[in-house]
């Protein structure tokens, strides 16, 4: 199948790569990534993933010291388990995304709300500006705190009954 100019000018300019050329490690006496395309050595890379919540595994790699974009991977599932391994321990410090488990508590103070809540990462207690900072895509509700934090509820109507009634107090 042959591409289209425009497919060929967005590759191109997006710079996307196979992942069977790039192989990923970690450098952890400076706590930072190496990338290697085609064998080639790319030191102090920073991982970005501009659609973290719709396209997760859409990650661009720039380098820090330039801010130059030096490639994309469409798909990082499609790397070599040890790359997909070193750049998931990057990006998990990096992306930190809590799962809300538990709703304990939703108190509204008159300017703000407060949530206190359990999370895959423990129990966290946060302030969200107003119910504009809360988005239900689907069964996904996803909250934005004071300092745009993310927090996600994967699928609402697994959360339990008081859970659910607390959330309503803010969606």
């Amino acid at each position: 199948m042959s591409m289209t100019s425009i497919e060929y000018y967005a590759k191109a300019l997006l710079k996307v790569i196979d992942p069977s050329r790039v192989r990923i490690d970690y450098d952890t006496s400076n706590d930072t990534l190496i990338l290697y395309i085609d064998g080639v050595a790319y030191r102090d890379i920073d991982p970005i993933k501009p659609f973290p919540l719709s396209n997760p595994n859409y990650v661009i790699f720039r380098l820090k010291s330039s801010g130059e974009d030096l490639c994309v991977i469409s798909d990082i599932r499609m790397l070599d388990k040890d790359s997909i391994k070193c750049l998931e321990y990057v990006i998990n410090k990096k992306y930190f995304i809590p799962l809300i488990e538990k709703i304990k508590e939703i108190t509204y103070t008159g300017e703000f709300f407060i949530c206190n809540v359990k999370t895959n990462r423990g129990d966290r207690s946060f302030k969200v500006r107003s119910r504009r900072n809360v988005f239900r895509i689907g069964n996904t509700i996803v909250i934005f705190d004071f300092d745009e934090n993310l927090y996600l509820i994967e699928n609402y109507e697994k959360l339990d009954r008081k859970s659910k009634e607390e959330l309503m107090k803010i969606i």
